[in-house]
C-alpha cells in the first residue's frame, strides 16, 4: 500500500521532470518493476550492473529508454519493487504502458500526464 502510495505521489513530481518534452511528441510511462530473484538492489546496482540491465531490457523489449531511476523510492519499500521513468519516441503513452503492463517482471504502468493546480475561487 505503500508503494501505491508513492506511485501516486511519482505522478504528480515527474510532469515537473518531464516538462522540456511537448507531451505528443512521445510517450511517457511510470513503471514499477519487480526484483529478479537473486538480484539485490542497491544504489549501485540500480546505476549499473545486473539490475540496470534487467531494467534497460525491460524498456527495450517495450521500444522505450530508460529516463530515470527513483533510487531512493525503490530502496526504500519494503516490496522490493523498482520505481522508472521511461520514454519512447514511437509510442504514445497509452500504447507503451499497455505494452509494459503486458510483461510479467511489471507491477504497474501509467501514462504519464500534466497535471496543473485548480485557480482558487475567489
Amino acid at each position: 500500500m505503500k508503494a501505491l502510495r508513492i506511485f501516486l505521489a511519482l505522478c504528480l513530481i515527474v510532469p515537473a521532470i518531464s516538462a522540456w518534452g511537448a507531451e505528443n511528441q512521445r510517450g511517457e510511462v511510470l513503471a514499477v518493476l519487480k526484483t529478479p530473484a537473486g538480484m539485490t538492489l542497491t544504489k549501485e546496482s540500480l546505476k549499473s550492473g545486473r539490475v540496470y540491465k534487467y531494467i534497460k531490457l525491460t524498456a527495450d523489449s517495450a521500444g522505450a529508454e530508460v529516463v530515470s531511476i527513483f533510487d531512493s523510492l525503490s530502496l526504500m519499500n519494503k516490496d522490493g519493487h523498482i520505481f522508472v521513468f521511461m520514454v519512447s519516441d514511437s509510442k504514445s503513452s497509452e500504447q507503451l504502458a499497455s505494452d509494459l503492463k503486458s510483461d510479467p517482471n511489471v507491477v504497474s504502468a501509467s501514462p504519464n500526464r500534466k497535471v496543473g493546480l485548480p485557480r482558487p475561487v475567489k
